[in-house]
C-alpha cells in the first residue's frame, strides 16, 4: 500500500477570510514556509531539506512533500503522535512544535495539522500540551479543589475521578479506609477536596494528586445572626463620625 504524502498544513480564519493557497497574508506565507522547513529539516543530519519539492495545496494552506525521506523525522512524527513530551524530539523541529503551540495558544483561530505518511493526523491547536518534561518546573501544592465524582474506588488502586468545572477529568489518589469512613455517598455528586499535588508553574497542571480529605462544605446565610451582628457593629461604631479617619488614626498616619 502506497502511504500517505507527508503533509504540514496551517488553519486560520482570522483575517476575515480562510486562509488558502489562493488568499494569505504574505508576512503568514512566508513565515510558514521557514517554519515548515525547519520542520522538515531538523537539525540536518540525514536529509537536505533545501532540496526537497513540495507542493502547496489546500487544507487551509498546507506544504506537501510527498518523496522526502528523513529516518529522524519519522522517529519524530512517531514520538508526537504517542507522547506529549516533546523533549523525546530533534531539538529544532521541538522549537517549531513550540512555536506553533504558542501562537495557537495566543490565536484560537489558528490550528496547524501534520498529516503523515502512516495517515496519522497531529494536530497542534490552543487544546494542545506538548511539553518537554525535563524542562518542566514541579512544585508541591496542597489546595481545595471542586468537582464532580464521576468514579470512585478501584480493585487494586483505590482513587476518585473528579470532573472540574473546565469539563476536564482529574485522577486523585487515595485509599480505602478515608472512602469507607464516609457516611454519605459522593458518586455523581459535586464535592469540595483538600489535596495534595505537583503542579506544573507552566500550564497549572495537578500531577499525582492525593486525597487529603472529602470537605463537608454546606454555605448557609443566616438572617438573625447577621442582624444581630450588624445591630453590635452599628453600636460600636455610633460616635465615630469618619470612620477612613479613624482607621488611619488607629495605624498611626498622619492626617
Amino acid at each position: 500500500m502506497d502511504q500517505h504524502p507527508l503533509t504540514i498544513a496551517l488553519q486560520d480564519d482570522s483575517p476575515g477570510y480562510e486562509i488558502s493557497p489562493a488568499r494569505v497574508p504574505l508576512a503568514t506565507l512566508a513565515s510558514f514556509a521557514s517554519e515548515v522547513r525547519d520542520f522538515l529539516k531538523g537539525s540536518g543530519r540525514d536529509a537536505d531539506a533545501d532540496a526537497a519539492e513540495v507542493a502547496v495545496v489546500h487544507g487551509s494552506l498546507a506544504v506537501q512533500a510527498r518523496d522526502f525521506s528523513s529516518p529522524s523525522l519519522v522517529h519524530d512524527l512517531r514520538m508526537l503522535e504517542t507522547s506529549s513530551d516533546i523533549s523525546l524530539i530533534d531539538p529544532k523541529r521541538r522549537a517549531v512544535v513550540q512555536k506553533w503551540q504558542s501562537a495557537a495558544l495566543k490565536k484560537g483561530s489558528l490550528r496547524f495539522k501534520i498529516s503523515t505518511p502512516g495517515g496519522q493526523v497531529i494536530a497542534i491547536t490552543n487544546q494542545t500540551k506538548y511539553r518537554a518534561e525535563s524542562e518542566r518546573t514541579l512544585v508541591h501544592v496542597e489546595q481545595y479543589i471542586r468537582g464532580e465524582v464521576v468514579d470512585l474506588g478501584g480493585v487494586t488502586q483505590a482513587n476518585a475521578h473528579i470532573k472540574l468545572p473546565d469539563g476536564k477529568t482529574l485522577v486523585v489518589q487515595t485509599d480505602r479506609n478515608l472512602i469507607r469512613a464516609e457516611t454519605e455517598n459522593h458518586l455523581y455528586k459535586e464535592v469540595h477536596l483538600r489535596i495534595r499535588a505537583h503542579m506544573d508553574l507552566a500550564t497549572g497542571e495537578l500531577i499525582d494528586a492525593q486525597l487529603l480529605e472529602f470537605v463537608h462544605y454546606e454555605p448557609k446565610f443566616d438572617q438573625q445572626q447577621f442582624s444581630r451582628l450588624t445591630r453590635n457593629g452599628e453600636e460600636a461604631w455610633k460616635d465615630v463620625v469618619d470612620p477612613a479617619a479613624w482607621v488611619r488614626q488607629i495605624r498611626g498616619e498622619a492626617d
